[in-house]
Order: C-alpha cells, then sequence, then structure tokens
C-alpha cells in the first residue's frame, strides 16, 4: 500500500511539471484535446521515473511476504524462508535467494521494457 501510495504522488507530481513544459503548450497550440495532450504527451513523459523503480517492486512484495507470512503464520515462501533461516537449513535458504534473486532480475527486465515502452527517445530495433 505505501509503495502504490508513493508512486501515485510521485506520478501526480511528475504530470503537474510536465504540464508545463513547452512541447504541451505546442500541443494544445496545434489544437489537440486536453485529454489527449494530456494522456499521450504529458502522461506518457511522466511514468519514465516510475517505469525505472517498477523492477524493485516484486523484491518489495516478496520483502513483505516474509514479514506477513510470519506474524500471521500463513504457510508460503516468505514463512519458509524464515524457518530455514532460524533453522540453519542452508539449501533451502540458498534457494529462497536463488529464487528472490530471478524474481528480482525478471522485475528489472520488465522495468527496462517498461522505460522503452514509455520513452519516446528509445526505439525497438
Amino acid at each position: 500500500m505505501g509503495s502504490f501510495a508513493t508512486l501515485t504522488i510521485l506520478t501526480k507530481n511528475s504530470v503537474i511539471e510536465n504540464l508545463s513544459q513547452d512541447y504541451i503548450r505546442t500541443a494544445f497550440s496545434k489544437g489537440l484535446s486536453e485529454k489527449r495532450v494530456i494522456f499521450k504527451h504529458a502522461l506518457r513523459n511522466s511514468l519514465i521515473p516510475i517505469a525505472t523503480g517498477l523492477g524493485h517492486f516484486l523484491s518489495l512484495v516478496l520483502a513483505g511476504s516474509f514479514l506477513i507470512e510470519t506474524v500471521f503464520n500463513i504457510n508460503g515462501m516468505g514463512l519458509l524462508g524464515f524457518k530455514s533461516i532460524e533453522q540453519r537449513d542452508y539449501p533451502v535458504t540458498m534457494g529462497i535467494l536463488v529464487l528472490s534473486s530471478f524474481l528480482l532480475l525478471i522485475g528489472n527486465i520488465i522495468s527496462d521494457m517498461l522505460y522503452a515502452i514509455f520513452d519516446p527517445r528509445i526505439r525497438f530495433k
């Protein structure tokens, strides 16, 4: 929830900052509708900083699962990881570490792909 609130505020501030840019005024002066200017120009350029941080969101979800599953005794990967660390079960601990590292890498790849989609200066070849 906290990450969602942070992303929302970051998006709002970025859109407000982009609305004062010259290319937005140029789009309005060309006669484009307000909805098209905001969604096509301002919002697209405002999502660039957010797309870079989305890769770490998966790691935050995984870290949150450790806490929530431990506190509420819910069977899952977080509780398994916590108990394996407590009991010094190294193979399971290493497996959880590898899996969480893999999820972080997947998140970074998705983040880079979103960055390429949102940023008009980057082209797929």
